[in-house]
C-alpha cells in the first residue's frame, strides 16, 4: 500500500470466508481447474445454516500471517506444475488486489484428474 493511501480510520476485519470466497472466483478464471468439493459436508454445514467452503482452507498463523490451502480437480493432459503455478499466482494477486492482504502461503493441494 502506497503512503498516500493510508488514512487511519479504524480496523477492517476480513473474515476467512470473504477470502475463501475471492480465492474461489480467482480459480474460476483458470482453464481446466475446478474446485474439489465435499458436498456431503457442505449439505450437512447448509442444514446447520452454516455456508463452508470445503476446497478452500484459509489459515491464520499467531503472527497474523494468512496462509490459504486449494484443493483443486485438474482436466487431464494439462501440465501439473504449470498450472499448480498459475493457481498460486492467480490467488496471490487477487486477494492483494481485493483485500490488501498479502498472503505467506499459497498451497494447491491436487485432488484428482478429470477426464473428459
Amino acid at each position: 500500500m502506497r503512503p498516500e493511501d493510508k488514512v487511519n480510520l479504524g480496523i477492517i476485519q476480513v473474515h476467512k470466508r470473504v477470502i475463501a470466497d475471492m480465492c474461489t472466483a480467482a480459480i474460476a478464471e483458470v482453464e481446466g481447474v475446478s474446485m474439489a468439493r465435499n458436498a456431503a459436508l457442505e449439505d450437512i454445514c447448509g442444514f446447520a445454516g452454516v455456508r463452508k467452503n470445503s476446497a478452500v482452507d484459509v489459515r491464520m498463523d499467531p503472527n497474523g500471517q494468512v496462509s490459504v490451502v486449494v484443493k483443486v480437480v485438474i482436466r487431464y493432459g494439462l501440465n501439473l506444475a504449470d498450472v499448480s503455478r498459475r493457481i498460486q499466482d492467480v490467488v496471490m494477486t487477487a486477494v492483494e488486489k481485493m483485500a490488501d492482504i498479502n498472503l505467506k502461503d499459497v498451497d494447491v493441494s491436487i485432488q484428482g484428474i478429470e477426464r473428459g
